[in-house]
This record gives structure tokens, C-alpha cells and sequence, in this order.
């Protein structure tokens, strides 16, 4: 996460696995199956999300796909651009409209 201003960027692997819902049907194929494709994106191999959420209200400003995750702590804001890094080795500078 980085705070820029009034707003929060948020980045990360999709979450594609409600935990609780699974805790209840552990066993059952459908299950197994989310949890390989939850294994999956935490590993990588899903691309990932960055969000922009104003820190005012909550509100969702914007959602980006990304080829990979970001990398632990591999996020700044400086100078009006949002710097991530990925885990596929990639630098992305991204700014605003």
C-alpha cells in the first residue's frame, strides 16, 4: 500500500477464495479447485490488481490489471507517479489522466 495525497494504492494477487465458505465445504472438489487457483495467483501465475481507494470516503477511484503481482514493499508515489515493481522483474511507472 501506498498513500498519495487523498488517495490509497492497493496492490496485490486476486483473491479468488472466500476462506470462510471454504472452511465448511473443505473436502469437496469445487473447493480443491478454488483453492489450487487461489495457490495459483498467490504464486504468481494469476497477474495481479492494483486499486486507487480515496481516502476520504472508501470510494474506488480506479482498478488496474497487471501482467504479475507486485513484489513485497516494491511501490512508491513521487512526483504525481505511482512506481511498482512486479515479481516477473518488471518496473512500472504509472500516472494519472
Amino acid at each position: 500500500m501506498v498513500q498519495a495525497g487523498d488517495t490509497l494504492f492497493i496492490a496485490g494477487p486476486p483473491d479468488v477464495l472466500d476462506e470462510e465458505h471454504a472452511a465448511r465445504r473443505l473436502g469437496t472438489s469445487e473447493i480443491q479447485a478454488k483453492l489450487a487457483e487461489q495457490d495459483a495467483a498467490l504464486m504468481g501465475r494469476r497477474g495481479g490488481l492494483l486499486w486507487a481507494v480515496s481516502t476520504k470516503d472508501g470510494a474506488e477511484l480506479g482498478e488496474v490489471r497487471l501482467s504479475a503481482p507486485p513484489a513485497w514493499d516494491g511501490m512508491a508515489a513521487a512526483g504525481g507517479r505511482l512506481y511498482l515493481t512486479t515479481v516477473d522483474g518488471n518496473v512500472l511507472c504509472l500516472r494519472g489522466r
